[in-house]
């Protein structure tokens, strides 16, 4: 990938600014764009952020003009010119996590502010060795629970230690530049529309299911396994990756996708648009629970890979308690939508009886998640 050559101190001036003046350690963030000198020298609508980070879907809206889908088919209507950039309020710019590559496959940018001006602005490419060690890091991370000994998690602490200490490494400094930068990108002028087919699950293949399940009653209790299937004609959900052990809640979405094709050089994105099939499915198992999931689950799937995630609830015995399955629907888009929001108008309230309503309603967003879950038979 091409290195940027610079960024124009008026868009890092412009988001610095606003990000002071939401003050209390909120990011702003914006698509930016590369010129054919190799510059950072435009950009489309600015976006306030929360104490939680930026909104995804908000900031896509600032470059695209129909903004319904999942993630991915939002990102994959940028060019390949275009950057990630966000401030980062009490810090030097310094980039430290690969999560922003992983589901943008673009340039990240990050601007520094200390005592309210710009102290650096980092900048990280997508490249090989970084997905490299976050495929790396995600199998660190379960060594610990997979530890038998207080020896065998020391050495796990030892390994997850050093590996925290290369990703100190994976930016590098961005030069500012005074060039004029054209503002204001008008939604509905970049890239074209991108989207996968919906296919509705009728069910899961009884093997398969029971695979899983007995995986998971196998390893320590409460850790979830998962495996990617795909819809056969009859709309039941085939096993075609290899079962995955994850942690207690989750499964590393990494080696999640790498169970069914090698992706320990390329980003998430990239796996899901051209690796994965476009009529695969998530399968984990809910240890404990019935396979009733929650927005968590929905974001996981196909909120943010377009694909829809089938849970399968089982006891301590590995008897199979139900399986549900949330698919891909405009409401998920909305409820997500209408989160993002609510997340930024925290800021604008006056008094107590409008934050208690938004946090009422941050909640029925939750439950509302939750209803989407459909059951699906185990055939």
């Amino acid at each position: 990938m091409q290195k940027i050559k610079g960024i124009s101190k008026k868009i890092v001036d412009k988001l610095v600014v606003r990000s002071n003046q939401l003050g209390q350690g909120r990011p702003v963030g914006v698509i930016g764009f590369i010129d054919q000198q190799g510059y950072v020298s435009k950009y489309g609508r600015v976006i306030d952020g929360g104490l939680s980070g930026l909104p995804f879907r908000k900031l896509l809206s600032g470059v695209i003009d129909k903004i319904s889908g999942s993630l991915l088919e939002l990102i994959n209507q940028l060019p390949e010119n275009a950057v990630v950039i966000s401030t980062s309020p009490g810090k030097t710019g310094i980039i430290t996590n690969t999560g922003g590559i992983n589901i943008f496959d673009q340039p990240i940018i990050k601007i520094g502010i200390k005592n309210k001006k710009a102290v650096g602005v980092g900048v990280m490419y997508p490249e090989s060795k970084f997905f490299q060690l976050a495929t790396i890091s995600e199998k660190v991370q379960l060594k610990s629970l997979a530890a038998l000994t207080m020896e065998e998690e020391r050495q796990a602490m030892r390994e997850s230690t050093n590996l925290q200490l290369k990703f100190l490494e994976i930016s590098e400094e961005l030069p500012l530049v005074d060039i004029e930068a054209e503002g204001d990108y008008s939604p509905g002028k970049i890239g074209k529309r991108w989207s996968l087919p919906r296919r509705k699950v009728k069910g899961i293949a009884k093997g398969f299911a029971r695979k899983l399940v007995d995986k998971s009653i196998e390893i320590e209790q409460g850790r979830e396994v998962a495996a990617i299937g795909i819809i056969n004609q009859e709309g039941l959900v085939e096993q075609v990756g290899e079962v995955i052990v994850g942690g207690m809640g989750y499964v590393p979405s990494r080696l999640l996708v790498s169970s069914y094709k090698d992706i320990s050089t390329i980003s998430l994105r990239e796996a899901y648009t051209s690796l994965i099939p476009a009529d695969a499915v998530i399968v984990h198992t809910h240890p404990g629970g019935t396979g009733v999931m929650h927005m968590g689950d929905a974001m996981a799937g196909p909120g943010t890979w377009g694909r829809p995630i089938v849970a399968i609830g089982h006891d301590e015995k590995g008897q199979i308690k139900g399986a549900n399955v949330i698919e891909f629907s405009d409401k998920i888009s909305q409820l997500a939508d209408e989160y993002e929001d609510i997340e930024q108008r925290f800021f604008q309230v006056n008094t107590p009886e409008e934050e208690a309503n938004l946090r009422k309603r941050r909640y029925e967003i939750a439950q509302e998640f939750t209803d989407l879950c459909r059951e699906i038979v185990i055939k």
